[in-house]
């Protein structure tokens, strides 16, 4: 999310980001389904509804993106009117009478939630909610990918429950956050010989599971681990070698994709973007648009040389420019080179949990009888003080059962080892 101090109007059109151009592109006009984010929760207490709804309209207030609409003879987007104006637009609260267990009202919820979205003319977000019993409640938040992502989903409802907070028992509102634009890194030269070197390795094996996904979309199947026991050791490798845990897995990572496709020269992308808070400085400290990693393991006589090199890497993009994952891929010619997607982080950031002071929330979803994916291998992994937990969806027109539960499990036996010193030290 955006916000910004400067007045506006609703002819004030402000410019798209080169990701956002792309995706309306894809969508091929204003109206859309296909990029809607979708979260759904349990809530049990006494919720105050009536509360609830004025925080999300002191949300809407605070944050000028969440009041926008994207007209299609405009190449920006521009308000489409007052908070007070569009929130029962944005806010849908349905009787729970007509249901007999929170799965039910689910399903009736996600149906109202994730109609087709008019952008031209429609708010990016829509909530929705029915209270089941004075002690249960289920809560559906959908937003368009054009305005929400995972770290705006953070934002979103920490603003949220500060808000709520601030409704039910008085208090101040929550500071706004640090923008994309506020914090522009500096420019550095070296991370262009950086990236030459990062790009020019052949990653034939890589370029091959891009090569085998031919269409933008594919089966997809879910694989998860848990290997309790394992975070301290993974915070005490990162403390040895004075990088963060996300260069620890990083490395865990690589290795693990050599060993399955054959190949020295393993490289990912992660999908971070140029905002921090304390918490995900001290488990990433590297922050741009997006984050490529890749190594020629094959070139590094021990594991220290390798957590060495791709923490140097990561330091070049955090001092290089903001850019586009697809613009730096397409300037090396690089277009096949994200058939891997990976991100490691602490839980609490992972799960972007909504928590209303006094409300016990828990997640929940409905199973999709046919998972697709986009990506051949979509790893995200986190910690808490005991646990390391991963979730991977591959695509199974592209990796077998067998090699993808060959790569989760061989991450897991890497990312084990990196816990002990290095034994060619």
């Amino acid at each position: 999310m955006t916000t910004t101090d400067i007045p506006t109007t609703a002819a004030t059109v402000r410019p798209l980001s080169p990701q956002q151009r792309r995706m309306l592109e894809f969508i091929g006009g204003r109206t859309d389904s296909y990029y809607l984010m979708v979260e759904a929760f349990v809530l049990k207490g006494e919720l105050d509804v009536a509360a609830l709804r004025q925080a999300v309209l002191r949300v809407l207030d605070r944050h000028e993106v969440l009041r926008s609409g994207y007209p299609a003879d405009q190449d920006g987007y521009r308000t489409i009117g007052s908070a007070a104006g569009l929130i029962d637009r944005i806010w849908t609260e349905a009787p729970g009478e007509g249901f007999d267990s929170a799965d039910e009202a689910l399903a009736a919820g996600l149906d109202t939630a994730t109609r087709p979205m008019g952008l031209d003319d429609e708010p990016p977000l829509r909530m929705w909610l029915t209270r089941l019993n004075p002690a249960e409640a289920v809560l559906i938040v959908c937003g368009h990918h054009m305005v929400f992502d995972a770290w705006t989903f953070m934002l979103f409802y920490e603003d949220l429950a500060a808000e709520y907070r601030a409704v039910t028992t008085g208090g101040k509102p929550r500071r706004l956050p640090p923008q994309y634009a506020d914090a522009q890194a500096p420019h550095d030269d070296r991370a262009l010989d950086g990236w030459s070197t990062l790009f020019g390795r052949r990653y034939r094996e890589t370029r091959a599971l891009n090569a085998a996904a031919g269409t933008p979309k594919g089966p997809g199947a879910v694989h998860r681990r848990t290997w309790p026991g394992l975070s301290a050791g993974v915070v005490g490798a990162a403390r040895r070698h004075s990088v963060t845990p996300f260069v620890i897995a990083s490395v865990a990572m690589l290795q693990a994709l050599a060993d399955v496709l054959g190949d020295q020269e393993a490289v990912f992308g992660s999908a971070y973007a140029g905002r921090t808070t304390a918490a995900s400085a001290n488990a990433l400290g590297y922050y741009s648009t997006t984050l490529f990693v890749g190594e020629d393991l094959g070139a590094h006589r021990s594991v220290d040389e390798i957590v060495a090199s791709v923490g140097s890497g990561l330091k070049l993009w955090h001092h290089s420019a903001r850019i586009q994952w697809e613009d730096l891929l397409a300037r090396y010619d690089a277009d096949d080179l994200y058939p891997v997607k990976f991100a490691f982080q602490p839980k609490e950031l992972a799960e972007r949990q909504l928590r209303l002071p006094g409300i016990e929330t828990s997640r929940t979803s409905r199973k999709k009888a046919n998972l697709s994916a986009r990506r051949p291998v979509n790893l995200i992994g986190s910690y808490d003080a005991d646990a390391v937990s991963v979730s991977m969806i591959t695509r199974t027109d592209v990796l077998t059962d067998e090699r993808a539960a060959a790569l989760v499990d061989g991450f897991g036996r890497r990312l084990t080892a990196l816990t002990e010193p290095d034994p060619a030290h």
